[in-house]
């Protein structure tokens, strides 16, 4: 069994939506020997199973979600005792971007080869993988990545495009968090914006092979 990690934290309210999370209080990445890592959690004693990641954060986070700090009656500010332990993933499956676009309706499916299409249109240097369960692009590292949730498409750019385009992501009445647009399935998608985030990030990633 998977060591056991326990541990006090305090529950932080995400200014940008109504979410919290609370931090982890030791180096992720030396502990476990990577930067993202499923887990088994429990929060004063509620089960959940989650992933420890940044986001934009200066140390690893994991989010607590609603239902949870109503059951156990804990809102930001307050202290929350904390269990972890390593979550085995199963094997994905996809291994394909055609693949994982393959397990959706033919209404999502067609957003996303249409954000896909959009994608690769950016530069003709973008390839394309399946990491983090996503459909990822890859210019001098991973460029953007997408993928499909219950109610949304999640579009995922880096916390610094979000915060370069936050303005338009407003004005049209989108919801976002640090790294993350969401798409709703029953409204249009703002394919001018998108593109425009994926120059954005292909300018940056010109921009590290230059240096």
């Amino acid at each position: 069994m998977e060591k056991l990690y326990e541990f006090e934290a305090d529950i932080i309210k995400n200014p940008d939506m109504d979410a919290a999370y609370i931090e982890i209080p030791f180096d992720v990445k030396e502990v476990f020997g990577k930067g993202r890592v499923p887990v088994h959690a429990t929060f004063d004693g509620e089960a959940y199973e989650g992933q420890l990641v940044k986001m934009g954060t200066n140390c690893h986070i994991i989010g607590i979600r609603k239902d949870i700090r109503t059951k156990i009656a804990k809102q930001p500010g307050d202290r929350v005792h904390v269990t972890l332990r390593e979550r085995t993933m199963p094997e994905p499956m996809y291994s394909t971007v055609d693949e994982y676009m393959g397990l959706y309706e033919p209404e999502i499916r067609e957003r996303m080869e249409r954000l896909r299409e959009l994608i690769h249109g950016c530069s003709s240097e973008i390839t394309e993988k399946i990491a983090w369960g996503m459909a990822t692009f890859v210019l001098n590292g991973n460029l953007v990545h997408f993928s499909g949730e219950k109610r949304h498409m999640g579009f995922h750019p880096t916390p610094v495009a979000i915060e370069k385009f936050l303005e338009r992501i407003k004005e049209l009445g989108y919801k976002n968090s640090k790294g993350t647009l969401q798409l709703p399935y029953d409204k249009p998608m703002p394919y001018d914006l998108l593109r425009d985030m994926v120059m954005f990030r292909v300018s940056e990633q010109i921009g590290k092979i230059k240096k």
